[in-house]
């Protein structure tokens, strides 16, 4: 049987070539495989092992927020963010200490997503305050008093100021990886011991907050916001940045670049930890301390709505010649108190031609948005008063051009004033409702008998105290005359040409200034003020031949409520 060698060699040489082309492919395909692998390592190598900061978890798990929280009733305005950097903010790596600060630029702070945005939009989410608001207007720059002033004007109670004090991150050592780490290296692969979190890093972000009042010079409270612990992560080769010999080297040998990125990495988790910090200052001191009466007659405001009008002598209204200087003189007066000032901010003065009803209406209602339940408000006017046929009591206001005239009824004005119930009412008349013929009083002898027919009886200005306390408003009442109706109850509000003054307006004055303080003790209270002003009135209304007393009303609980006054 013949054999064919050639073609058994050819086919042989067919199989090999089959066996050949398999076994590459084969290699290719375990190459292919290698690298794929190798390439989904580095891909979740490339992923960080540090956490994401997650608030909402944190707050929850950590149960910072009390239950049946309900915000605390303040209305606060929250500052730029500042920077006053303890460690150098000049370097970066501090004195070769393995420390770098991280120097935030101004749109870190307080851009669209900085820190001040953060922390405004963590105290809102979680209702730490009836409101918290940007101060209009406030710049990093802007001195702490105007941004009080401007927060006044907001209707706010008090500005948290906050202080970036420390933003930095450092290394602190291996870990004890470090010998996985080069175990890794020799016997496996080099690019397996890049993911091994071999060294140790901390990272700081303090802010310091400080609380002041929008009427006063003075620090309510202050917190230092950091963590309990110090921060400390374990990072691998690739967290700290890419660089060849990495695993033989600590990230301090490295650029700045390095250092960014581990910033980028462990501050988050610090501002995390400083918003959690933020609710548990606010849901503990803060929330102990504002039920203190030490804080709320720390946030208290004086505020003053000041009105005086002279009299044109043209019918209905007599002539005047010292209640716009009266009213001037008391605003100035009560602003430069050294006790008890009224902030510029919180004064509306209406005097002379300004004061038409619209006026003085607004200047009220502007007022009321800031004079709430733990505030006090003093209304001052100078002029003439008047009583209708009902016995309702009303301020003579400036005449518009077309010769009219214009009132508006005590009990209205008070109503604007005091819509929020402020804690105390400090009135103080200089007028006459119920003197026909005075000065300071446009009453006709027609009304006044009306109101006698009526049956009205008693001082009129009862009635206003009343409608003032059912409101929970404390009164004090200092006024030039009774608004009795009786015929021989008539008092007149006197103005002395020599005082150049109102009689009663001199005197208050006088006694503000730091003549009425009998104890000595650098205060003037409502019962020293009364004692003093009603002796120095019945004097000389008796000198000049007529009488006048002056008529007080205090509430017991005000007896020595302080007024804005100087020191004698």
């Amino acid at each position: 049987m013949a054999i064919d060698v050639t073609a058994g060699v050819a086919g042989f040489a067919d199989t090999a070539r089959a066996t050949s082309s398999t076994t590459a492919s084969s290699k290719a395909a375990r190459r292919f495989l290698m690298l794929a692998v190798l390439a989904a390592v580095a891909a979740l190598g490339a992923c960080s092992n540090v956490e994401t900061p997650d608030l909402k978890a944190d707050v929850e798990r950590e149960q910072i927020i009390p239950p049946g929280w309900q915000p605390l009733p303040l209305r606060v305005g929250l500052a730029p963010f500042r920077m006053a950097l303890e460690l150098d903010d000049k370097r970066y790596n501090v004195e070769d200490t393995q420390r770098w600060v991280l120097v935030p630029d101004e749109d870190r702070l307080n851009g669209p997503d900085g820190l001040h945005r953060q922390m405004l939009d963590t105290l809102r989410q979680y209702r730490m305050f009836e409101a918290i608001v940007p101060i209009e207007g406030a710049t990093p720059e802007t001195p702490r008093s105007d941004m009080q002033a401007a927060a006044l004007k907001q209707g706010l109670d008090l500005i948290i100021v906050p202080t970036l004090k420390r933003h930095d991150v450092g290394y602190i050592d291996s870990n004890g990886a470090y010998g996985w780490n080069m175990f890794i290296w020799w016997m496996v692969s080099p690019i397996f011991s890049w993911w091994i979190a071999d060294e140790d890093f901390d990272a700081h972000l303090h802010v310091d907050l400080r609380l002041y009042p929008t009427n006063r010079d003075e620090e309510l409270a202050g917190k230092r916001l950091q963590p309990p612990e110090t921060i400390i992560r374990s990072l691998d080769d690739w967290d700290e940045g890419f660089n060849l010999f990495s695993i033989f080297s600590t990230p301090n040998h490295f650029d700045e670049s390095n250092w960014q990125k581990i910033g980028g990495l462990l501050l988050p988790i610090a501002e995390n930890e400083a918003k959690k910090a933020a609710l548990r200052f606010v849901t503990n001191d803060l929330r102990q301390a504002a039920e203190t009466e030490q804080f709320k007659a720390g946030i208290r405001r004086r505020l003053a709505l000041v009105i005086g009008v002279d009299g044109t002598g043209q019918p209905p209204t007599p002539l005047t010649r010292f209640a716009t200087r009266d009213a001037q003189e008391f605003a100035a007066q009560i602003v430069e108190a050294q006790n008890d000032a009224v902030p510029e901010g919180a004064l509306r003065s209406v005097v002379g031609p300004r004061a038409t009803r619209r006026s003085v209406e607004q200047a009220a209602r502007d007022l009321a948005v800031l004079a709430r339940g733990n505030d006090d408000v003093i209304l001052y006017f100078s002029g003439i008063g008047a009583m209708d046929a009902k016995g309702e009591l009303a301020l003579m206001l400036a005449q518009p051009t077309s010769g009219g005239v214009e009132k508006i009824a005590l009990n209205d004005l008070l109503d604007l004033l005091l819509a929020n119930n402020p804690r105390t009412l400090t009135l103080v008349l200089d007028c006459s409702f119920a003197a026909p013929g005075d000065k300071r009083c446009a009453t006709t002898a027609d009304s006044l008998a009306a109101a006698r027919e009526s049956g009205l009886t008693g001082c009129r200005l009862d009635a206003v105290i009343e409608r003032a306390k059912a409101r929970g408003t404390s009164v004090v009442l200092l006024a030039a005359s009774s608004a009795k109706t009786g015929q021989d109850e008539a008092m007149p509000a006197l103005e002395i040409d020599d005082l150049s003054h109102g009689l009663f307006s001199s005197f208050v004055l006088q006694g503000l200034s730091g003549e009425a303080d009998a104890n000595r003790d650098r205060l003037v209270t409502a019962t020293e003020l009364r004692d003093y002003t009603g002796a120095k009135v019945t004097h000389i209304a008796q000198l000049e031949g007529e009488t006048q007393t002056g008529w007080f009303r205090i509430d017991d609980n005000r007896k020595g409520y302080a007024l804005p006054a100087l020191r004698r």
